[in-house]
């Protein structure tokens, strides 16, 4: 395999992603998106029925579908019963008491066959797999979806920018603010996570939350630059890459990669 550098627009990346998050109404959005009685996913998503360190359980998928995310019935055989022993076992290897930003590059090497077994899976996509796994490891594993690659703006290296903005004493400072106090133990992670999503989906929910928040709809032209940017990306992979702090690893063509 290949290690490449990693590209020097991931610095630029993290100071807008940063920007782009002080905006007057986001941590009111977050109060409402937390508050019980909003009818969003809330502290559901992470504290619904069991989650065992290592297995996936019906109440993990449950969760993730609150993140609208849909289960073929074949995936779910899969993930609770068929490839449930292999999943639990490679669940085992990833730490559950670690942050993103404190994490070493083996730390993240022990995610790769947990995601490469995921997208496996017929019927799991790469948002779906990301979700999955940021329900059993919520401080080390981010939500990737598409709203994330694109307000990141480095297709490949969303991992490396999400680390890097988090590494950051001043910056975790500044999204701890943003926590409402409905939600005082949601990782950090995902505030960053809800954050981006209140700010930048295009989904009428999110813009919903906008209004009522007082928020400032996102800058015309800022999504249609990075969904160009991933059009590039994808030509060259079959989905987005694993990350790294340095540098990023070129996997053999076509084969599964974390954003």
């Amino acid at each position: 395999m290949t290690f490449l550098p990693v590209n020097d627009s991931v610095p630029v990346a993290v100071r807008r992603l940063r920007d782009g998050l002080e905006v007057p109404g986001l941590a009111s959005a977050l109060a409402v998106y937390f508050s019980p009685g909003s009818g969003l996913a809330g502290r559901t998503f992470s504290f619904l029925g069991a989650n065992p360190r290592d297995a996936i359980t019906a109440d993990d998928l449950l969760a993730v579908s609150l993140l609208d995310i849909t289960w073929r019935p074949g995936a779910v055989r899969d993930l609770l019963e068929n490839r449930a022993e292999l999943l639990s076992e490679l669940l085992a290897g990833i730490s559950s008491d670690l942050d993103l930003w404190e994490a070493a590059d083996a730390d993240l090497a022990a995610i790769d066959p947990m995601w490469q077994a995921l997208t496996a899976v017929e019927g799991v996509g790469t948002a779906t797999a990301a979700k999955l796994l940021a329900r059993k490891r919520p401080r080390l594993c981010p939500v990737t979806d598409k709203v994330v690659i694109q307000a990141a703006g480095v297709p490949g290296r969303t991992w490396t920018v999400l680390r890097a903005l988090l590494s950051d004493p001043d910056a975790r400072t500044g999204i701890e603010r943003l926590r409402p106090p409905a939600a005082p133990d949601i990782t950090l992670l995902r505030v960053l996570d809800v954050a981006i999503w209140a700010r930048y989906s295009p989904s009428r929910t999110a813009a919903r939350l906008r209004r009522v928040s007082g928020m400032p709809e996102p800058p015309e032209g800022s999504s249609a630059a990075s969904v160009t940017m991933m059009r590039q990306a994808v030509g060259h992979t079959a989905s987005l890459g694993p990350q790294r702090d340095r540098y990023h690893r070129r996997e053999p063509q076509g084969a599964p990669r974390r954003p």
